[in-house]
């Protein structure tokens, strides 16, 4: 007797599969630190490309880099430079509070370390932003 398999559904599509990923409901706020600690490091990594770019501008002399001494005044890349410190503060302090837990520290109260996590960066966010863009 051979075992019957059941027909294989096929994969959701990326747009449903993102809908779930970002679906509140029933999630936790751990589930909130690592969407935001996720969404942090590609912050980070899309800035290491940036900057590889712009070191390799170095290439063409004075004149490529005075060219782009303009560019990194206006305001869409000051804005992301805030967006940039908010991200690595966030994800420093995310990484702390996470090697706390590994240490068994804070453990009683993860909601209150996820909070405290996320108002600090904001705070820190908001300092940075007023340094960068005023």
């Amino acid at each position: 007797m051979s075992a019957i398999t059941p027909p294989r559904l096929p994969a959701p599509g990326l747009l449903r599969r993102i809908a779930y990923w970002l679906e509140p409901r029933w999630r936790d706020p751990g589930w909130l630190a690592f969407a935001l600690n996720r969404f942090a490091g590609h912050i980070l990594v899309l800035y290491l490309l940036a900057h590889m770019v712009v070191l390799s501008r170095l290439a063409a002399g004075p004149e490529g880099w005075n060219d782009l001494l303009g560019l990194f005044g206006s305001t869409p890349f000051l804005f992301g430079d805030t967006l940039l410190v908010a991200a690595v503060v966030f994800h420093g302090l995310n990484g702390l509070r996470v090697a706390a837990f590994t240490a068994a520290w804070g453990v009683r109260h993860p909601n209150l370390w996820v909070g405290a996590v996320i108002v600090v960066s904001g705070l820190l966010a908001v300092v940075a932003a007023g340094a960068i863009l005023l």
